[in-house]
């Protein structure tokens, strides 16, 4: 009985491990359990009847709710494990038993300390921690070429060097060079699968500073266009005091005519977005291949409303 008793305890602290990532699928847990699936089924049973929100947003696929964590409780799978087989105890019990039980859960589980900090994150990919991205990690501390199959692309069956697994608006991507040193940027999910080739590469110093200059995934590896830019004094302050361009620098400074920018790229689309959005606010004044790009745009956007 204790036997069992600690193998349960065992299999929750998994289960709310797990959970705790982000989605889990019952087949792969009962087969890293070497349990059945049915026997997973009755330990989320447990969990939900213990107050975990749970959802099951397809067959055999659960989670936590969106916003839920043990984490953000402070609270440890090990605890959090022993609280639901308190649950399970307590039901049979019945009675009181089965309200303190719920007084107690309430206070723990709902015990959401305020915080006074907020910082908003693009919503988008859950990155996949399984086979692929773990080899992607050795191969990128190895310094290790790979042999990819991209989707629809006809990079498929040629050799990278992978460099670095990057977070950009939302989106996992693979950044890597391809033939003659070009950065490539390959979304996670795109790529179907990745081959160790056994010879080695070496990584170019440059990649941190790269993406530390970077505002978007389109930076270059070459920065060879220079942008002017009239920013209104309405915004000014904001662009005094963030980087929202490449190698941004304050040319000139005006209480009434605002600033005058400098910014580097290679590919008008890493900084395009930024144009527009603050558009009327912000002027391109160099080069002209810019401000006619910008005004296309515009006149596109014009006619379709």
């Amino acid at each position: 009985m204790l036997g069992d008793t600690l193998n349960k305890i065992s299999r929750l602290m998994y289960i709310l491990g797990e959970f705790d990532k982000g989605e889990v699928y019952l087949a792969d847990i009962a087969d890293e359990l070497m349990v059945n699936v049915r026997t997973i089924q009755r330990d989320i049973k447990i969990l939900e009847s213990a107050g975990f929100p749970i959802a099951n947003p397809s067959k055999g696929e659960y989670s936590f709710v969106e916003g839920y964590s043990l984490q953000k409780l402070q609270l440890s799978a090990k605890e959090a494990a022993l609280l639901a087989l308190l649950s399970n105890i307590a039901g049979t019990l019945g009675g009181s038993f089965q309200e303190t039980y719920v007084s107690l859960r309430n206070r723990i589980l709902q015990n959401e300390q305020e915080n006074p900090f907020y910082i908003k994150l693009p919503k988008g990919q859950a990155f996949l921690d399984d086979r692929q991205t773990k080899l992607l990690e050795r191969a990128i501390k190895k310094q290790e070429k790979l042999t990819i199959v991209y989707e629809n692309s006809k990079l498929s069956g040629r050799d990278i060097s992978p460099l670095k697994i990057a977070w950009f608006d939302g989106f996992w991507y693979l950044l890597a060079l391809g033939k003659d040193e070009l950065i490539l940027k390959l979304r996670l999910d795109k790529i179907k699968a990745l081959t160790p080739t056994g010879t080695y590469f070496k990584r170019p110093k440059k990649v941190e500073k790269l993406l530390e200059e970077g505002v978007s995934v389109w930076f270059s590896s070459r920065r060879d266009k220079c942008v002017k830019m009239a920013i209104s004094a309405d915004v000014a302050p904001y662009f005094e005091q963030k980087e929202y361009f490449p190698k941004q620098k304050i040319l000139k400074k005006s209480a009434e005519d605002g600033l005058v920018v400098e910014c580097f790229t290679g590919k008008y689309e890493e900084i395009m977005p930024t144009i527009l959005a603050w558009i009327p606010h912000i002027v391109v004044q160099e080069p002209r291949e810019l401000k006619d790009l910008v005004a296309e745009r515009i006149k596109a956007y014009s006619v379709k409303m």
